[in-house]
């Protein structure tokens, strides 16, 4: 039997297939690396922030990749995880870079090799070139992240090359450790060396309680939700691609019912592909099967996960959101606190909180929950 893979992917930090509306994120990517590898300057960090499920780690991916492809660099990615020092696998992963790069010089197989801003080819393909008069020659500091940092990049810079370092799930990192590792590139921004850095979290990060001063003057990015247009080329593109395009009029069914996310669009378009099973094309039947498989899997995934994540209080808070949705189809902050018989100063906290973990988002006054569909299930409890 022949079979054609479902082009969709609805799974955490996944990339899809058709990687749109985060065209602002890769040209800041690209500004950052030209600046590295052609303007021999070190760019201030590109951070990016949003809830769930809206692309924050693909976006880490791809910069990655632009990195490999235009220039032959090498990324150190790091996932902060919860409870632990980040500070040990950045010091493994540093050094397995610099081992890297030196084991490749050995066999003859670097990529870009640079005398100031020359594009040249190379056995990894094109890239740019950059002068190497610049930086230290050796570490200057004791200290472990310091040194292995200054290691790391002496060897690439020797070998005109540069080095692309992302830190993701940044919200999870001990403030105190943070701090210590962005105090390092501050250190060395004078050193102008070949070194971009992105840093991927949740909207927390920007608490004044977490922020450190190296990561205030970056550039920030905001992942949100796709507009409707976006959302419409995630469906249809890979659709088409895959030898089974998606009607339009489904394509509008599946756009309305995802409301931008990103997790839901790639939900929605691999129920449908799995309803379409047999067909030449994805009809709006298949699209209706669709909706009903996906609700049923966000309830029994995202909806009770995030429901869970919410202490007593906040799940007061989200039942009267959610029951002011339904009966009157909006909820605002001064609303949801007369609903609860408090005033706003009183609860303004809990609306904060979960903005904050990406259950809520806000749309000018109104407040709406992340996740399609949750207003409803949260109401039926």
């Amino acid at each position: 039997m022949s079979r054609v893979p479902n082009p969709y992917r609805p799974g955490f930090n996944v990339p899809p297939p058709a990687f749109v509306g985060r065209d602002g994120v890769l040209a800041s990517v690209r500004e950052a690396l030209d600046v590295a590898a052609l303007d021999g300057r070190t760019p201030r960090p590109l951070i990016l922030t949003g809830t769930r499920g809206v692309g924050k780690t693909v976006a880490l991916g791809e910069g990655a990749a632009l990195a490999a492809e235009r220039l032959g660099w090498p990324t150190v990615h790091v996932e902060v995880r919860p409870r632990r020092p980040f500070t040990p696998l950045l010091l493994e992963r540093l050094e397995a870079v610099r081992l890297d790069l030196e084991h490749t010089t050995k066999r003859g197989k670097l990529g870009p090799r640079v005398t100031g801003g020359k594009i040249s080819a190379s056995a990894l393909g094109v890239g740019a070139e950059v002068n190497l008069e610049r930086g230290a020659e050796g570490p200057t500091t004791a200290d472990p992240v310091g040194e292995a940092l200054a290691a790391t990049m002496v060897v690439a810079m020797r070998e005109g090359a540069g080095v692309v370092l992302t830190l993701d799930e940044a919200q999870l990192a001990a403030r105190d450790e943070l701090a210590g590792f962005t105090a390092v590139l501050q250190e060395h921004m004078g050193d102008d060396w070949p070194l971009v850095v992105i840093v991927a979290g949740l909207p927390s990060l920007r608490d004044p309680n977490r922020s450190v001063t190296y990561l205030e003057r970056g550039e920030w990015q905001e992942l949100g939700l796709l507009s409707a247009s976006d959302a419409r080329q995630a469906l249809m593109e890979p659709a088409a691609e895959a030898g089974r395009p998606l009607d339009a009029a489904a394509a509008d069914l599946l756009v309305e019912a995802s409301g931008g996310y990103p997790y839901a669009v790639q939900l929605y378009g691999h129920h449908a592909w799995r309803a379409s099973s047999g067909a030449t094309r994805i009809t709006v039947a298949h699209a209706r099967r669709a909706l009903d498989a996906a609700r049923h899997e966000l309830e029994d995934g995202l909806y009770v996960a995030r429901w869970n994540d919410a202490s007593p209080k906040e799940q007061e808070y989200l039942a009267a959101v959610a029951t002011l949705i339904v009966r009157t189809g909006e909820a605002t902050g001064p609303q949801v606190a007369t609903a609860l018989g408090k005033a706003q100063s009183q609860v303004s906290y809990l609306r904060d909180r979960l903005l904050k973990k990406g259950t809520l988002y806000a749309e000018g006054p109104r407040l709406l929950f992340l996740t399609p569909g949750m207003a409803d299930w949260v109401a039926g409890r």
